[in-house]
């Protein structure tokens, strides 16, 4: 059952990356990855080794994003709280060195945008912001290393 969710959750990053400016496919990664610690836990809440000994979900997202802080913010940010993380579209500047990496449709509205691509970002609470796939792909990755649903 957690392979075929881990499955979806790939999947459904790859088709976020192919239209990079979609917020609805980025929440959708993020709310698939919050709900996968749900039922992880549930899976495994008789196994207290397999869950870090937490006694209850609570516990056990508090201890996830202790040990992950992407994690910790795809969860934050799924929760939809109004004094939490959220969403945006913005532009951000892209340096020179960078070129090479970029596909040749940003790199031509870098061209005529004074060096900036659009990119969906989370902003923190605190106001700060981060390029949101970097975020899902670092929790993807936690949970792949983890092996959780082994």
């Amino acid at each position: 059952m957690l392979e075929a969710q881990f499955a979806l959750m790939l999947e459904e990053h790859r088709h976020s990356l192919a239209a990079p400016l979609s917020v609805r496919k980025v929440l959708l990664v993020a709310v698939l990855l919050d709900h996968f610690a749900d039922r992880v836990f549930a899976q495994f809440r008789d196994a207290p080794e397999r869950v870090f000994g937490a006694p209850d979900v609570l516990a056990w997202r508090a201890e996830l994003a202790a040990r992950s802080a992407a994690v910790g913010l795809v969860g934050e940010l799924a929760s939809g709280r109004h004094d939490g993380a959220m969403l945006r579209v913005d532009a951000i500047t892209v340096p020179i060195a960078d070129y090479p990496a970029l596909a040749v449709e940003d790199y031509m509205v870098s061209l005529y945008n004074q060096n900036s691509v659009q990119r969906v970002l989370i902003v923190r609470r605190d106001g700060s912001t981060v390029l949101a796939h970097e975020v899902l792909a670092s929790a993807l990755d936690y949970w792949g290393e983890a092996d959780w649903y082994a």
